[in-house]
């Protein structure tokens, strides 16, 4: 036994504790750019079988078909938006679905290596995941990574359990395949398997890995070749895309290889975790070569994998690692378990972080009116057939009451931030035949909003205010 029953009590109840306040984050969460961005594109894929934004209309022909997409996790959003429309928590239930299916995996791989133990080190890890801010928040989120970095993790277990098994490398393949057909950046999964399995002098399997996760992989590019000069309209909107374009080059490239372990340290609640491990790491040094086999080269490609591929150092690509820093974690602490003051004081900032980070969701979730409710309460100030301009979480539940909208960021594509951001999009809008624009100055104020409660803005006039949201129309 690691602790006396009493602890085991009080580590139980600590973990209900954070369950709870898990779930009370999911309460009302207002949605953020991605939930409506990808949300909208899983419509337009439910709606017409194909992928596109009339959100983004005019950029990179987006408003025809968007052939450079997450395609597996849109069509999963698709699917739960045909059964149960396309409401905010919907979609949001996406990442909650694979939130526990990466729970489950952490859960099976302790338990297989573990039988006598394995309650307590679940225990343990699961009060790490529930007190992990970047985790609960990213489970309750409308973005692909929480799908990723569980279809990794599978992929991975299923190759640590093969032992020969044939079968397993195909379900191992397959998994990282649809890994990339879910984000291309699940092609670190394709690289690690691969490499492990020839580490492992695995040849035969490895080959098995490559063809069939290759061959899943593919299928990434069956919309690319169905649509009109699919390929070079592929190309051109990768190439182009606003959210890279600038990442291009060898010195970018550089750059983000030098600050790649950004994606680990900043912000705060990528520290808490990250702080952990390299304590453990250093704690645990001597044992660190006696880690299985598969999970540490496993790890290790992972980790290279990423950082030779991506354009970019985003905080919640974490999620992608944050699995296997888990069972890096147990596997470090169960060769010889410890309790000393620097490991209570790490743990002490992790929770901290944790918590606070959960509180400070909740406290953001209830501060404001729920989203969707506020902008229903709206209709009746806003033109019914005029092309509007708003905020991108507009698309929740509003979206099919407005035939024309195009949203912020699409201004944003073309702002050249001027020294008068008012005028610049009002005649960014005027020129884009914009009949309505809806502010809102509390939970989206950006910099080219008039001062509150203006009357008139070039071409516009405020026809609503109530101290949060402005709607001016056209003159």
């Amino acid at each position: 036994m690691i602790f006396s029953n009493s602890t085991k009590d009080k580590l139980t109840g600590f973990l209900l504790f954070l369950f709870i306040a898990a779930g009370l984050t999911y309460f009302h969460r207002n949605p953020t750019n991605d939930d409506a961005w990808f949300g909208e594109q899983s419509y337009w894929f439910y709606r017409e079988g194909i992928i596109r934004s009339d959100f983004f209309a005019g950029i990179l022909g987006w408003e025809k078909q968007l052939l450079v997409s997450h395609k597996l996790f849109l069509l999963f959003g698709a699917g739960l938006i045909k059964l149960f429309g396309f409401h905010l928590p919907v979609l949001q239930f996406v990442g909650l679905l694979f939130f526990y299916a990466l729970i489950g995996g952490v859960i099976v791989y302790i338990r297989s290596t573990d039988a006598e133990f394995s309650s307590w080190y679940i225990l343990l890890i699961l009060i790490l995941i529930f007190s992990n801010r970047l985790l609960i928040k990213m489970s309750f989120e409308n973005r692909p990574e929480m799908m990723l970095a569980s279809l990794g993790l599978w992929s991975f277990l299923c190759i640590y359990t093969a032992k020969n098994k044939n079968w397993k490398i195909v379900l191992a393949a397959i998994l990282a395949g649809l890994a990339v057909l879910a984000h291309l950046n699940g092609v670190i999964y394709l690289i690690a398997g691969v490499a492990t399995l020839i580490y492992l002098k695995q040849y035969r399997q490895a080959v098995i890995f490559a063809l069939i996760g290759g061959l899943t992989a593919s299928a990434y590019f069956i919309d690319v070749l169905q649509a009109e000069n699919g390929l070079s309209v592929w190309y051109y909107q990768f190439r182009n895309d606003p959210a890279t374009q600038s990442t291009f080059g060898l010195w970018p490239k550089l750059f983000v290889m030098l600050t790649y372990l950004k994606v680990f340290f900043i912000p705060l609640e990528n520290l808490a975790l990250s702080l952990l491990f390299v304590f453990m790491l250093w704690q645990q040094r001597k044992y660190i070569l006696e880690l299985p086999v598969d999970l540490r080269i496993y790890a290790v490609c992972l980790f290279v994998a990423f950082w030779l591929i991506t354009k970019r150092n985003t905080a919640y690509y974490m999620i992608l690692f944050i699995p296997f820093m888990l069972l890096i974690l147990y596997e470090l602490y169960r060769l010889k378990p410890f309790v000393n003051k620097k490991l209570k004081g790490v743990l002490i900032i992790y929770f901290i972080i944790g918590t606070y980070g959960m509180a400070q969701i909740i406290y953001k979730n209830l501060s404001l009116d729920y989203l969707p409710q506020a902008y229903t309460k709206l209709r009746g100030h806003i033109p019914v057939n005029e092309l509007g301009l708003v905020p991108i979480t507009f698309f929740f539940n509003e979206y099919e009451h407005y035939p024309n909208l195009l949203n912020h960021e699409n201004y944003g594509y073309y702002d050249t931030h001027s020294s008068d951001p008012v005028k610049e999009i009002t005649n960014w809008s005027h020129k884009k035949n914009v009949g309505f624009i809806l502010f809102d100055y509390k939970y989206r104020p950006e910099y080219f909003h008039p001062k509150p409660n203006t009357k008139q803005i070039p071409f516009y006039r405020l026809s609503f205010y109530d101290g949060r949201f402005a709607v001016y129309t056209r003159n």
